[in-house]
């Protein structure tokens, strides 16, 4: 069941969400996530390559929060006994190059993304943004056409 991969964490402020499993890929979990009021979407990868960059971008876009996509930075001197045969003689070659990065509500990086170095990205988010930026979308408010359709999540206990 889906609902046991789907988490959105209470604070005192800001809410922020993870989407283990299925990750952002399928439009009914990201409705689920946008739903519970996320302000703060946490998107892990092994490596954030382009396609990833453009899904975490519009998963900030479609549900109006900010998102914090993370890559694993890999060498294959880093891999079990048995390395891939032919980086075996590389140890320092990179596998996973990362490409973590902050995104905006409005699709826009906060932070570029992050290749080929291990680092800690931060960066100042004003949550006041994302109000501003539900004026002209909002999929889980008014555009979400409660008078059409009906979204429930079977939570399981």
């Amino acid at each position: 069941m889906i609902s046991q991969y789907i988490k959105t964490y209470g604070c005192a402020a800001p809410d922020y969400s993870y989407l283990g499993a299925v990750n952002g890929s399928t439009r009914i979990a990201r409705q689920a996530m946008h739903t519970s009021g996320e302000h703060i979407h946490i998107a892990v990868f092994p490596t954030v390559h382009e396609m990833h960059q453009i899904a975490s971008r519009h998963y900030a876009f479609e549900g109006r929060c900010f998102v914090l996509a993370v890559g694993l930075i890999l060498r294959s001197g880093d891999l079990p006994l048995q390395p891939i045969a032919n980086l075996h003689d590389k140890p320092d070659e990179l596998v996973l190059r990362g490409g973590s990065c902050i995104i905006a509500p409005d699709g826009r990086y906060v932070v570029e993304p992050v290749f080929d170095e291990e680092t800690i990205i931060t960066a100042q988010l004003d949550l006041r943004v994302i109000d501003k930026e539900k004026m002209t979308l909002d999929v889980s408010g008014h555009y979400h056409r409660p008078d059409i359709f009906e979204f429930k999540l079977r939570q399981q206990e």
